[in-house]
Order: C-alpha cells, then structure tokens, then sequence
C-alpha cells in the first residue's frame, strides 16, 4: 500500500507535457478541465468511432476529427463525452475545420461539467505521428521504470543475502530515489533513516512526505517507508513504484532483526522472572531493544500461558494480533509483555480486555494452551525511584500461579475458555491464603453438595457455581449448563434442601463464592 502526499513523478507524461511538446504544432487551446492538466496520459488513441467508450481502460488521450460524430444532435454529443468521462478518459482532443469549425458548445459545457479536459488543435499534424512519439515515449518511461525497479530489487536481495541489515537496506533505497529516507514503525518508533543529519531532520521528512509504503510481516503493517524531498527539489522519478518494490525486503530485513530482538527479548522475560533487579532506565533500553514499542502512552501488560508441549503456547502467544510481544519458555512456562500502545486505550479503553481479545481471536489455533492475562503497567511515569521491574516480575509470577486455577476454573464452569485475567482468579489466590480453620468453614457450607455429588454422580456443585457466575440469571446459568430452565429450577430446589439455605440470597452470596473457589482449589492441589 502507497500514499502520496505531494506530487510524484509519474511513468507517464502529463497532458500539459504532450501540449507543450508532441501537440504543439497543431496549436492546442484548452475549452474545459483546465484543473486536469496534470494527469497523467497512459496512453494515446485516435479513433472516429462514436461508440470507442467501451474500448478504453482509462487515462487515454483521445484524437479525433469528429467524423463519428456528424449529424448527432447536441444531446447525443454531450452522451458522447459524458461517457469518455465516466471511462476516465484523460482528454479528448478535437481537431477543427474538417468536421466543426469550431468544439461544439455542448461538448465544452459537458466536458466542464465533468472537469474532462476538452482541447480544440487548430492545426492539422498527422495523429499516427503524434500517437507514435507519446506511446514511444511512454514505454520508454516504463522499460526505464522496470530497469531502475529492477536495479533496486537486486541490490536489497544483495543486502539481504550479505546479512547486512535494515540500516544499510535503507541506504541503498535513498541513494537510488536520490532523496532521504525514513524507516518508521506503526507504533511511531524511529527504526532508521538516511540522508538526514539528525532525527529531529528525519521528523521532518516523515512531516513533508512526497510518498510512502507500508512495510509488511506476515500479511500484518509493521512499519512505513517515507520518502523526503530531493536537495534540488525534483520530481522523484517512480518513487511509488520503487517504494513498493522495496516495501517487500525491507520487511524481510525487519523480520531478521526481530530474530535477533527476540533473543534479547527472551532474556529480558527470563531476568524478570527471576526477579533480577533493573533500573528503570535499564528496563526502557532492554525493552526497546526486545522490539517492545515505547512510542506514547505505553502500557505493558504481562501474560502467561502453557499446554501440553510449550511451543504450542510459545507460538499461541506470538500469533496473536499484538503490536509488540516480548515472549519466552521458562521451566515449561510461556511468560510474556505484550506492549499496548497509546491508540487502543485511548478513552478508557482497558489494556487487559485488549490483550484478551487478540487472544481469544486466534480461536481454534490456541489449541490446548491456557493463558492467564495480568496486571497492567504504565511505562509513562518510569520515575529514577520507581520499581516497575519488580511490579512486573510479581505479574509474571502471579499469572504462572493462576495457571492452574485457571484451567480448574474451567472446569468448574463447563466452559472451553482458554484465556482468563488474573484479577478475576484473585477469589482463588485469597482462598489459597485463608487460615486453615477459615478454609473448613467455607469448605462446611458445601459440603453437603460435594457429598452428594460423590455419591450420585450429580452436577449441584457446578450447577450452583454457573448458576452465581452468571448473576443468578436462570436464562444465562441454563444456557451455560446446556439444560433447559425447569431443570435449572429442579436442581436448584434441590441444592437448597441439601444445604438447608438458599445459597443465592445477598447475605450469603459472596461466602459461597468463596466456599465454590475453595473446593476446586482443593480439587487443583489434589
């Protein structure tokens, strides 16, 4: 993907240059569409065809004396250009004295109307010579476009063979467009540039773009390749088409260095969870350098994930649709920072329940891999005093903690969720902390619902738990158990002649959570 701030220089001439040149002899005047005279001809036609529309592709100038048109009236005349412009014909040149002595009114008023530009030649000079000398000229342009392209192509695979970098990579494409270059990632992070005497100078190209290219990786944007004006402030010949053409191994080289990055990344994630201090100065390097994106209101937001065989959850973890993930296998754990950046928070918007998304997106592919999303954490206010180390090494350890809760909680809710937030495992770490005699009391209160479930093969504990998981809502709660609502109800009577209570009244509601969460941690430790 292209985009054009300023203008280009395009492979095909303008119709001002074909005025000035190959149709000057037949003394053109322009009657309308003088706003167009910038646009690019592909192409040079002459035909006296009236019904030619449908033989055009757009972008051609069109040489005609007018002969098809004899004897139309003027509503079959406006048709006539009204349809040149609808194929987006560049121009229709008429020439004058053979079949009108003059463009005939309606046409110019047409063709304004269209903004087609209409241009009366005065002169007779032979179309086959005209149409020869731009449609030479213009595939001259093109041959010249496809050897520069070409050129450029090889000498970025050369770069890429050699293992030279991005750095150089965008060197060569600064030196062969003559005009500087900036590499920046879609986070707005400053990746390289060339032909700049600073950064502040690279800003300034990436502010007065003449164009840019989207560079891509795995069919997702990582970056931009901007172009600057040239010194002498030319036209660029073919920049769109070389910034395509170099858009492709550019990302290439991107990909290799992230390999590089993602060894540092894994270092990183792996001295975080071995709680090895570090200086926030030393945490924003070491994260820049993973390939985490600082750029505005960074929030970095940790994660942990396993399955049967770690690359399952390695490589769920690094496919998920997030600008940045720092990600590595610690004692058969997957531990990650996945970067937020400032756009997809902004208005409240929460960072975990972004994380979450990218996650549960990648639906079937997470396979058996359970994931546990942490605690959010700001890296604007990385203050000479502050520990945001520590805060994320007690993140990453606590998501590790939760993964069994998590995969437990499943099971207690009949779900095939996959992806959970630790705040909402929180209930489970608190039960895990209780005083022994607290954890009875609680485990006292559903007893007589275990009890039952052993020896009948029932499903109260579940059903009771789904049932104040979702509100107490006897819609929601049967949908979750895949029963119908009257056996809802008949479960429910049951539980509470069992208990002696009902479990779902206000006073008791958050005791029996608790008491829920404390037997299936007790199922988990088991």
């Amino acid at each position: 993907m292209t985009g054009s701030r300023q203008a280009a220089k395009s492979t095909s001439p303008t119709l001002r240059e074909i005025l000035d040149n190959q149709l000057a002899a037949a003394e053109p005047r322009v009657l309308s569409g003088r706003e167009s005279l910038d646009a690019p001809v592909r192409w040079v036609h002459s035909s006296e065809i009236y019904e030619i529309g449908p033989l055009l592709t757009g972008g051609e100038l069109l040489l005609t004396t007018g002969l098809g048109l004899r004897g139309l009236d003027a509503g079959t005349r406006k048709h006539y250009v009204h349809d040149l412009a609808q194929r987006g014909v560049a121009a229709l040149a008429v020439e004058v004295g053979r079949t009108f002595e003059d463009v005939p009114e309606e046409m110019v008023r047409a063709g304004s109307a269209a903004r087609l530009p209409i241009i009366e030649l005065r002169a007779v000079v032979p179309f086959i010579d005209v149409c020869r000398a731009v449609n030479t000229a213009i595939a001259a342009r093109e041959v010249d476009e496809l050897r520069v392209r070409a050129t450029l192509v090889d000498a970025l695979h050369d770069d890429l063979a050699a293992g030279a970098g991005v750095a150089p990579m965008i060197g060569r494409v600064a030196q062969i467009l003559g005009a500087p270059v900036v590499l920046v990632s879609t986070s707005g992070a400053l990746l390289s540039a060339h032909g700049v005497d600073d950064d502040s100078a690279a800003w300034r190209v990436v502010d007065r773009a003449v164009s840019e290219a989207v560079v891509l990786s795995k069919g997702r944007p990582m970056a931009r390749l901007i172009v600057g004006e040239r010194a002498d402030a030319h036209p660029i010949p073919f920049v769109e088409s070389l910034l395509r053409a170099a858009a492709a191994p550019v990302g290439v080289g991107l990909a290799r260095t992230g390999v590089r990055g993602s060894a540092l990344a894994a270092r990183l994630v792996e001295d975080l969870v071995d709680g090895r201090p570090m200086r926030p100065a030393d945490l924003r390097t070491r994260l820049a350098a993973a390939g985490v994106s600082l750029a505005g209101h960074t929030v970095v937001v940790p994660l942990a994930a396993e399955a049967p065989d770690p690359r399952m959850a390695d490589a769920a973890v690094a496919g998920a649709a997030l600008e940045s993930v720092a990600h590595s296998i610690v004692d058969a754990t997957v531990y990650a920072l996945a970067a937020v950046p400032a756009g997809a928070v902004e208005g409240g918007a929460d960072p975990v329940d972004q994380v979450v998304s990218a996650l549960v997106q990648r639906g079937n592919r997470l396979g058996r891999t359970t994931v546990v999303v942490g605690r959010p954490c700001s890296l604007d206010h990385l203050g000479p005093t502050s520990d945001v180390a520590a805060v994320l090494t007690e993140s990453l350890r606590r998501c590790g903690r939760q993964l069994g809760p998590a995969a437990s909680t499943a099971v207690r809710l009949g779900t095939d969720r996959r992806v959970f937030t630790s705040r909402e495992l929180l209930a489970d770490d608190a039960v895990r902390a209780f005083d022994p005699a607290i954890r009875a009391e609680l485990r006292f209160l559903v007893e007589p619902l275990v009890s039952h479930d052993e020896r009948s093969s029932s499903d109260l504990v579940r059903t009771l738990t789904v049932h104040l998981t979702h509100g107490c809502s006897a819609t929601r709660s049967a949908a979750a158990l895949h029963i119908g609502r009257q056996s809802l109800y008949q479960r429910l009577e049951r539980i509470r002649t069992l208990l002696g209570f009902d479990p779902t009244e206000s006073s008791v509601y958050a005791s029996m959570m608790l008491a829920l969460h404390s037997v299936t941690s007790e199922h988990h430790q088991l």
